[in-house]
């Protein structure tokens, strides 16, 4: 029985006696069955279907900020259990609150604009107002109308929109966010409206006018559109992201409720979060990787699908953290929502326990409930498509993770010069053999030695010293967790494909690239911040490339009166990173491929080679780190372990070990392409469903006259049975490729079945797949023809005389669609259409005698199919 939620739905002056509802309901509950129980309690007289329910969300002074459409086949109890919990905490976003609220339908594609909303409370509107009439000649919302544009009058204008309220401000077609670390009434349907059409700079500054700018010449132009979202790390950029996405698909919904991607998107959210954030020194909650999310549209405007990418998982910080920083949330989610019974299964304590949590000593969040965030993490990854049993076999990655950092080495003699080791606890891998199903023996050898060919061919053992065998195991956990993370974009991806539509996309798309802002811990530069600002530089680079140089040196060909901008060109800094081939990342690599190369060698090609570039410096101490001059600033990078994270090592004896592991999930996870196995099997499917459905148009074409329809189906001979008597039976046949739902009927003694004239024994013993008259089908015209012609008069009177078997149900499944399927048990032989004979058998074609071979060719293109029997209707 389904577990029962209370809702509160407030209803506002649709009632005088109630201020809000109390609904029980379960997850499987739609909207439309909550609004319609609502009607039924208020005696709303103008029925159901002329109100719909809205998610709200509000902030701390009681103001709606937010509001979406839930469509009629939602369901809100699973919405409401990803709501996050409140917390006043400004490194969470500041106090939030959530609710449902009955709203009635109005005509168009968006609500009302109508200033006389009686949804609207007067200090919703006393805002509307002032954000409307913002002044123009004073706190300029576009900084390109400052009279004296200097670094310091640009600060002091951001700065006077801020105290205002106002936390957007436009430089042209660009537009700055100050993250006011809370929710602002200025992002409910009325603001949505507001800036649907219109004009950039029209109307004060505002993300959704960044949104529809992008969306509107998107349908002018006819050409894809990208927003880029940039900013140091807590500046607010995946709420961002989350804002466009919200008026990018309320734009398309002409007139409906969408497609439901950004439901899909946000629905998700809790699952990319607990995976990809974590805290750092200046954010409790950074985004750890960058993504880039591809709304796609049709021709119309509406909305097909979206598409989401990741860059640059920072898989560093799954084995090391520095001090006042954690791991990813969800290790600590996990051990703080699991019950005890579950723990004990995936061998789960606390967090102190494990070496790749406690190296910084910080396990809490300060205002973060752990336990419930667990619950909107379980919930998520529920709404995405991962079942109890795919969470499950994640958790267990993850618990393999976590002990693998617990494994330890030490010596295996006391001889000064034997510095080979062994494994000090096999406890802890035994766990890990456990989790993956892999074998013990194999996994301990891969630990501590590899394997490597010699010249002549010969096998090598080499066995690893103290430094190497850390660095294989902490390998195998980084690996481990990013082939994890790649899989869960995966389903998201599959969980956004348009299911209404499932025709190829020939419209535009909308890209939003949410991507690490520009970063500088101090004395903590690693190779993870080196490739961060490295991103960063380029976006800086395309910044000024469109925004100052290609549109002054069109002032100049125009011949406009203009008098050139100064901005600092970071062409230099470019080039010192990647230009060929005495670039930073071009030297890096080529020490990357000497076997003597380490991290000091490193850092003395590139003193050698840019000791006199202006924007690289090496500190006088000629400690180990060098500087460089960012277009941001000076930023100051630690060379240890820029080698090592360079090659991202994973050793070939791991990669053989997960994959003949026992768990298909594992093998899944560390395949060369995991990406490239999921498109396969995809394509797989839709070749398989397509091959059966051409062969059916085919049949239906050819044998019309002798049957109406032919299915296809996977059969195993052992499934085959003859009913003999008067009997009945009904039954399913379960079965990869088709349910089967099916009445035998026997009247009289006729067994149409199986046999019904003299000319069927002959196939007793051979196959009991047949037709109506008892004939066996063969693969080719010939065959075909005379099949039929003997066949006539006995099909005729099969047809008309006592009733013989029927097909009540053949339903072709999703399942069947993606099943995997199973090894070929019986090699086909002889085919009419689709209908297969074994090898086994002893069958005799009456054209081509005991030649089978010569009517196999239609077998020989349905050998993958798997044993695929004909079904006549």
């Amino acid at each position: 029985m389904d577990e029962r939620y209370v809702l509160q739905v407030y209803v506002g002056s649709l009632s005088r006696l109630y201020e809000a509802l109390s609904i029980e309901a379960s997850k499987t509950t739609t909207a439309d069955e909550i609004v319609e129980c609502i009607c039924e309690k208020l005696t709303l007289n103008d029925g159901a279907g002329f109100y719909e329910l809205a998610e709200v969300m509000g902030n701390q002074g009681g103001q709606d900020c937010k509001e979406r459409r839930i469509g009629h086949h939602e369901c809100p109890v699973a919405l409401q259990l990803l709501w996050p919990k409140k917390s006043s905490d400004k490194n969470t976003g500041g106090h939030t609150d959530f609710k449902f609220c009955l709203r009635r339908k109005l005509m168009g594609n968006l609500w009302s604009l109508s200033m006389a909303d009686s949804n609207d409370s007067q200090l919703i509107r006393d805002y509307f107002l002032r954000f409307l009439y913002q002044p123009r000649n004073c706190e300029y919302p576009d900084l390109c109308q400052l009279p004296d544009l200097t670094e310091q009058t640009l600060l002091e204008n951001l700065k006077a929109r801020f105290e205002k309220g106002h936390i957007y401000t436009y430089v042209g077609s660009i537009l700055i966010a100050v993250n006011p670390f809370t929710f602002y009434p200025i992002y409910n349907p009325k603001y949505v409206q507001l800036y649907q059409n219109r004009r950039l700079g029209d109307l004060p500054p505002h993300i959704f006018a960044i949104a529809d700018a992008a969306y509107q010449s998107m349908l002018r132009k006819r050409k894809n559109q990208c927003i880029v979202i940039s900013g140091e790390s807590g500046s607010g950029k995946t709420e961002s992201t989350n804002l466009l996405l919200h008026h990018l698909t309320a734009l398309s919904q002409k007139g409906t409720h969408g497609s439901g991607v950004e439901q899909t998107i946000l629905g998700a959210g809790p699952v990319l979060e607990a995976f990809g954030n974590a805290k750092t020194k200046f954010n409790n909650n950074s985004s750890r990787f960058g993504k880039f999310i591809q709304v796609n549209y049709k021709e119309n405007g509406a909305v097909h699908g979206a598409l989401v990418q990741k860059y640059l998982l920072e898989k560093s910080r799954i084995v090391s953290q520095v001090k006042n920083e954690r791991n990813y949330h969800v290790f600590y989610y996990l051990l703080d929502g699991l019950s005890n019974e579950e723990k004990d299964k995936l061998y789960l304590t606390k967090p102190s326990d494990y070496f790749y949590l406690n190296q910084s000593k910080c396990y809490t969040l300060e205002g973060v409930d752990e336990r419930h965030e667990f619950t909107r993490l379980t919930q998520s990854m529920e709404m995405v498509g991962f079942s109890k049993q795919k969470q499950f076999l994640c958790f267990q990655v993850l618990s393999a993770v976590l002990h693998l950092g617990n494994v330890q080495f030490s010596k295996k003699s006391t001889y000064h010069s034997d510095e080979t080791v062994m494994v000090k606890n096999p406890e802890e891998v035994t766990i890990i053999s456990k989790l993956l199903n892999v074998k013990e023996e194999t996994l301990t050898t891969a630990l501590t030695c590899k394997r490597t060919k010699a010249a002549k061919g010969e096998m090598l053992v080499i066995n690893y010293k103290l430094p190497d065998a850390i660095a294989t195991r902490d390998a195998m956990a980084k690996c481990l967790y990013g082939a994890l993370f790649d899989w869960i974009v995966m389903q998201v991806n599959h969980a956004l494909l348009s299911k209404k539509d499932p025709r190829e996309h020939k419209g535009n798309s909308i890209g939003v690239l949410d991507i690490f802002g520009f970063e500088d811990f101090g004395d903590h530069n690693n190779f993870e911040q080196f490739c961060i600002n490295y991103a960063n530089e380029r976006l800086q680079y395309y910044f000024n490339q469109h925004v100052f140089k290609y549109e002054q040196e069109e002032y100049q060909r125009e011949g406009i009166s203009w008098r050139n901008i100064d901005f600092n060109d970071n062409t230099e800094c470019l080039k010192l990173i990647e230009d060929k081939p005495d670039g930073l990342l071009y030297l890096l690599d080529d020490q990357c491929n000497f076997p003597c190369g380490s991290n000091e060698t490193v850092l003395q090609k590139f003193t050698y080679h840019h000791n006199s570039n202006y924007l690289f410096e090496v500190p006088p101490c000629r400690g180990s780190a060098f500087t460089i001059k960012h277009y941001a600033g000076k930023v100051k990078y630690q060379i240890r372990d820029f080698r090592e994270k360079n090659l991202d090592l994973m050793r070939p004896d791991i990669v053989s070990v997960l994959k003949v592991s026992q768990m298909a999930f594992v093998r899944e996870l560390v395949c060369s392409d995991p990406l490239a196995l999921f498109r396969w099997q995809i394509l797989k499917a839709f070749f398989k469903a397509y091959f059966i459905f051409s062969k059916l148009r085919e049949l239906s074409k050819v044998k019309r006259g002798l049957t109406d329809a032919y299915l296809i189906k996977e059969f195993s001979t052992t499934n085959r049975r003859r009913p003999s008597g008067n009997m009945s039976i009904g039954g399913s046949v379960n079965c990869s490729s088709l349910q089967l739902s099916r009445t035998i009927s026997n009247d009289g003694g006729h067994r149409n079945l199986h046999q019904t004239s003299s000319s069927s024994s002959t196939t007793s013993n051979t196959s009991e797949s047949v037709n109506e008259c008892g004939q066996p089908f063969v693969g080719n015209d010939m065959c075909d023809q005379q099949h039929h012609q003997q066949q006539s008069s006995n099909s005729s009177a099969s047809m008309n005389g006592p009733p013989g078997y029927r097909i009540t149900k053949a339903l072709l499944t999703r399942q069947a669609l993606f099943a995997t399927p199973g090894p070929m048990t019986h090699s086909p032989q002889c085919v009419h259409g689709a209908l297969m004979r074994t090898a086994s058998t002893n069958f005799s074609c009456p054209v081509h005698g005991t030649q089978a071979h010569l009517c196999s060719s239609e077998a020989r293109l349905l050998s993958r199919a798997n044993k695929i029997l004909i079904i006549v209707l």
